[in-house]
């Protein structure tokens, strides 16, 4: 939908969908209404919000992306923060009925705020062409009038960098400078190789074609444009990445879900269970901004925070079956700490799909990761419910949820694993001269 609208029209579709979930839900007549008015549509029209917005914040920014969709991200932890005590306040004095009309007025200001969401500037397409390979060129994203550094995963490259704009339809060749040297790939020296230094491109200076370009590409097939779709996608480090995802949502869920019912089982009350629901917000909106700050600094693998906030994320519910921490104030700070790694991991979400596929599959990529997510959670608290029905033991969900996190950063850990012994590259950079970077994704 991304593709064939824009972000801003989808993300209004999703409002007015979750709107129209949450007006009717005061007068739902039983459980099944509910089911398809908010857990369908609502859910639906939240999905449609979430994914163009947080795709955006990783497009508007290119040098300070980690940070922005760290931001970003942070809205959702404040609203974590915030909504369960003023939820718990509506019902006392309105009722439930009372307060999801009050909370869906509230919502209805998404309509305001996806009609502010502005497009991306407009770019110019530069197709740097491989001297092995003239009929696959690979295409990298930079602003026109600017001077810019592309620096290439390939050994060899052509000599010509082809322009594409709305004054040259036709494309025209420019000379670049090919050079013998050290190629840098995330800001570390990887390998020697030939690389395109300091391309001039102003769109005022462009004379007619030094050299055209040899055809244009043939329209494609159905099949052809769905393969392609596909495999700008599915990349073998983005499906461990979207299994990873799985087994991370299974134990978060888990988590949310049963941590109420464990709270109430060890002798606590409503008021303080809400208060520990409002800390795991309170993490979650530091860890975002937290994890934005760690993605943007040069010599932090992204993909090894992201993986150690799956580990920490696991180890914490795993704390609180020990009868030592059963105490309000104990509690308080597990959950802020499960509040902090969970939100480093959203803060990483938009940018490590982005590492692993590049820039251009970036809104691909990101809708899949939220099907993944979605997975975990639809699949992880129906099972920790069977297994506690069958023996009875709240401390079994904790369990389950440290167990399915761990998993999920261990199956993580297979993306460096790979890339350090199968020899895979990393992700590909390009620097303009204002610091801006745009990444293109690895080899497969």
């Amino acid at each position: 939908m991304i593709i064939r609208w824009s972000h801003r029209q989808v993300a209004m579709l999703g409002a007015v969908l979750a709107n129209l979930g949450l007006i009717v839900m005061p007068f739902a007549p039983n459980l099944v209404f509910m089911y398809a008015f908010f857990g369908i549509l609502t859910g639906l029209g939240n999905s449609l919000v979430y994914v163009p917005s947080h795709v955006l914040s990783g497009l508007y920014y290119s040098k300070h992306r980690s940070l922005a969709t760290g931001i970003a991200t942070a809205g959702s932890g404040f609203g974590t923060t915030v909504f369960p005590i003023v939820i718990n306040e509506l019902i006392q004095y309105y009722g439930w009925r009372g307060s999801l009309f009050i909370i869906s007025g509230l919502n209805l200001h998404l309509l305001i705020f996806t009609a502010l969401l502005w497009p991306v500037p407009r770019r110019t397409q530069v197709l740097v062409s491989r001297a092995d390979n003239l009929e696959e060129a690979e295409s990298v994203t930079i602003n026109v009038n600017q001077n810019v550094e592309i620096e290439m995963r390939s050994d060899t490259i052509s000599g010509t960098v082809y322009c594409d704009n709305e004054d040259h339809k036709d494309g025209v060749s420019l000379p670049s400078k090919v050079l013998n040297q050290q190629s840098y790939k995330n800001g570390e020296c990887k390998d020697e190789g030939l690389c395109v230094e300091n391309v001039n491109i102003d769109k005022n200076n462009v004379s007619s074609p030094l050299m055209r370009s040899t055809s244009k590409p043939q329209a494609l097939s159905v099949k052809q444009k769905i393969q392609q779709y596909f495999s700008a996608v599915f990349t073998t480090d983005f499906i461990i990445y979207f299994l990873s995802n799985i087994f991370w949502n299974a134990g978060a869920g888990i988590m949310l879900i049963f941590f109420a019912e464990y709270v109430f089982s060890i002798g606590l009350d409503k008021q303080d269970s809400s208060i520990l629901y409002a800390l795991i917000g309170a993490g979650n909106c530091v860890g975002c901004v937290l994890g934005g700050l760690l993605g943007n600094i040069k010599h932090f693998d992204r993909i090894h925070v992201y993986l150690l906030g799956n580990i920490g994320a696991g180890l914490l519910p795993c704390l609180i079956p020990w009868k030592a921490t059963h105490t309000f104030w104990c509690l308080a700070i597990i959950v802020v700490l499960f509040g902090l790694m969970f939100g480093i991991i959203l803060g990483l979400l938009v940018v490590v799909t982005s590492d692993l596929l590049g820039t251009e599959a970036l809104g691909r990529g990101f809708g899949y990761l939220m099907l993944s997510n979605g997975i975990g959670t639809f699949s992880g608290p129906p099972i920790a419910g069977l297994l506690i029905d069958s023996f009875k033991n709240n401390d079994l969900a904790m369990f389950l949820s440290g167990g399915f996190s761990i998993l999920g950063g261990a199956v993580m850990c297979l993306v460096p694993l790979r890339r350090r012994f199968c020899h895979t590259s990393h992700p590909t950079v390009v620097r303009c001269q204002d610091g801006e970077e745009i990444i293109e994704p690895p080899d497969r």
